[in-house]
């Protein structure tokens, strides 16, 4: 029997001397493995279905209870996201992340295409404006209410008020940011300080366009809200789900350098 899904390739891994095993993302059934033969060949009609990133319509035969890729038509190969090695990195820690937050067999129509649209994103960030660490955290919120760990970016989320001024504090338990007033009051051990700036940085990516950063956010001082919410997200996902992201972390490592070499032009100039 054969049908036809829209996927994401997360993953690659070579198998016997011309073939590939695929672990593919899908909208409707979730995480998925399927087979694709010849494709390490020289001039193999298939080679692009089993590249990393491929977003493709494949037509899947199932026997025994195992998936094989019969033929595929490419929808992206976001092949810019080779040329880049932040980019990439970027780029791998979305596929990780799905991995990790999407099951086998279940409904995730809405991660797949909010991975679809990050690596868009990412592909093609600098004709539309955008970094890296902003297209992954957007990505990096959706995924998160999608797997039931949503954070909440309405206010501080004791006493209900907006979050003011400089300091705020961020609590992983609840996945809610709090107030300077509320945060120094609860004395637990999973409230940890946070960055007023990082959290409107966040309601931005929520699309709250009203979130503008403000006449005095410099581009150093948003470059640095950034960083502190991929580092906020990052410590989340790890608390809520056990696991580490070796992608993620060197992502991170490589567009924190990046981030200081630009302030340290900046300041000679």
């Amino acid at each position: 029997m054969e049908r036809k899904t829209d996927a994401i390739v997360l993953r690659a891994t070579e198998y016997k001397d011309a073939d590939k095993i695929l672990t593919l993302l899908t909208p409707f059934e979730g995480k998925m493995t399927a087979g694709i033969k010849g494709v390490k060949k020289a001039g193999a009609k298939l080679a692009f279905a089993a590249q990393p990133f491929a977003f493709c319509e494949y037509v899947l035969a199932e026997k025994n209870g195992r998936n094989t890729v019969v033929s595929a038509y490419l929808h992206d190969g976001f092949f810019a996201l080779r040329t880049d090695i932040v980019r990439f990195y970027a780029a791998c820690s979305v596929t990780e992340c799905c991995e990790a937050l999407c099951a086998e067999g279940e409904e995730s129509q809405g991660l797949f295409v909010a991975a679809a649209e990050a690596l868009r994103s990412l592909a093609y960030a600098k004709e539309r404006g955008e970094t890296c660490g902003e297209s992954l955290c957007c990505f990096l919120l959706t995924a998160l209410f999608e797997s039931g760990y949503m954070i909440d970016l309405n206010g501080c989320g004791a006493c209900g008020e907006e979050i003011f001024g400089a300091r705020c504090y961020f609590d992983f338990s609840a996945g809610r940011f709090l107030c300077g007033n509320c945060g120094g009051k609860i004395a637990e051990k999973e409230i940890a300080r946070a960055s007023a700036c990082t959290y409107r940085f966040l309601r931005r990516c929520a699309g709250d366009v009203s979130e503008t950063g403000g006449e005095e956010e410099t581009a150093k001082n948003a470059k640095e809200a950034e960083i502190r919410a991929l580092r906020l997200l990052k410590a989340y996902l790890v608390k809520k789900t056990e696991r580490e992201y070796p992608c993620f972390t060197e992502f991170f490592r490589l567009y924190e350098a990046s981030a200081r070499e630009e302030n340290a032009v900046t300041a000679k100039n």
